[in-house]
């Protein structure tokens, strides 16, 4: 490596002479311009020479040309926020992140592996790998509920994706696999699961409903019922605590149906749910697992990559409405959810950070001319 320093400014040197005779050759502007380009180059050989990384040096932790990790972006480039936004959130965090609304104070926790850097990955050395060493989950949320109110409704909970005017129709193949996704989905959750489309905001009269994948409360995978002051921390292992849907789906139903039936505003819940992340890859926002070798973007899927994990008390619709309308719903919680990778064009407005342009005043042209005379005259009289 220092050889290949080294050689590096006399290479660079003899490159830019070379250019800067071409340039000579076609004229004093090109020469100009080749002449600033050789006082750009050689500096930075000569920074390069000495092992100082130039503005443009990648860091030495790099492993792969998809993302670069740094000490301070160990969590890696999954991103999230509560709704209405407190502020941009990282995965892996060492401490759950507190929020409260009029219906519950909570406490959430999202982790991912970094599927993003497979030499990271493999080292295990990234935060809760200890998590994840051995299992097949990709990623998993956690959350603490304690209500401020009891539901009155049905408590829902998925993935809801914003409503798109004129969207692109889905190709065959693109259709194949979501209806792949939804038999899979009906086929372990029966009729209680309810997935929607959604309307186009321009053509709908009325509220509009999101796309949604909406599930009971049951297709979590573990639950724990606490006291107060007495919850487990969601930054510990939580082996062998409450209940898992894996030691028997009947059970676990029987289980959360009576929790639910004896909801109190002094006890703490904590959900977890990782079911379908083989399948899901947040980080890199694909598709993947349902076949050796399957791999979509889930942007085909998704519209925008930005998706709002959700959970919400359904009240019941004086007019039998069976769309999840918001006038129906009382969110416990509408986390947004996004990746780095991914830009999100409607990411500000849907945070609240949008910012308005400041207005811009352009001279006219006319003006700009009588300014220009005026100038001259000035300059001739002198």
């Amino acid at each position: 490596m220092a050889a290949r320093t080294e050689s590096l400014l006399p290479a660079l040197s003899a490159f830019s002479l070379a250019v800067l005779a071409l340039a000579v050759s076609q004229g004093v502007r090109a020469a100009g311009f080749a002449f600033l380009g050789l006082l750009v180059l050689v500096p930075l050989a000569k920074r390069r020479q000495k092992g100082d990384a130039g503005p443009f040096e990648t860091s030495k932790h790099q492993v792969t040309p998809v993302a670069v990790r740094t000490s301070s972006n160990e969590e890696g480039p999954l991103r999230w926020s509560f709704l209405p936004s407190t502020g941009e959130l990282q995965a892996n965090t060492r401490e759950a992140v507190a929020s409260e609304n009029d219906l519950a104070s909570l406490k959430f926790l999202v982790l991912h592996r970094p599927t993003h850097d497979a030499a990271y990955e493999a080292s295990g050395a990234y935060p809760y790998s200890w998590h994840f060493a051995g299992r097949k989950r990709t990623w998993e949320v956690r959350v603490q509920v304690q209500f401020k109110a009891l539901p009155q409704g049905k408590i829902c909970f998925g993935l809801e994706m914003q409503p798109s005017s004129g969207g692109e129709r889905k190709s065959f193949a693109v259709q194949q696999v979501q209806r792949l996704l939804l038999s899979g989905i009906r086929a372990a959750i029966g009729n209680d699961f309810y997935h929607t489309t959604g309307d186009d905001p321009s053509t709908t009269d009325g509220e509009v409903e999101p796309p949604a994948f909406i599930m009971p409360l049951w297709a979590v995978d573990q639950f724990i019922v606490s006291e107060a002051g007495e919850e487990p921390s969601l930054s510990s292992d939580l082996e062998g605590c409450g209940r898992r849907r894996t030691s028997g789906t009947r059970a676990y139903i029987d289980a959360m149906n009576s929790m639910i039936e004896n909801m109190s505003l002094d006890k703490v819940y904590t959900f977890c749910f990782w079911g379908v992340s083989p399948f899901v890859d947040a980080i890199n926002w694909e598709l993947k697992g349902l076949w050796p070798g399957f791999r979509m973007d889930a942007q085909k899927l998704s519209g925008e990559p930005l998706v709002y994990v959700v959970a919400y008390d359904l009240a019941d619709s004086e007019k039998r409405c069976t769309r999840h309308v918001d006038s129906r719903k009382s969110y416990f919680f509408k986390v947004a959810l996004w990746s780095a990778f991914r830009p999100v064009p409607s990411l500000q407005e849907t945070l609240g950070t949008a910012q308005k342009r400041p207005k811009t005043t352009k001279t006219k042209p006319r003006k700009m001319q009588r300014l220009l005379r005026y100038v001259q005259a000035i300059c001739w009289s002198q």
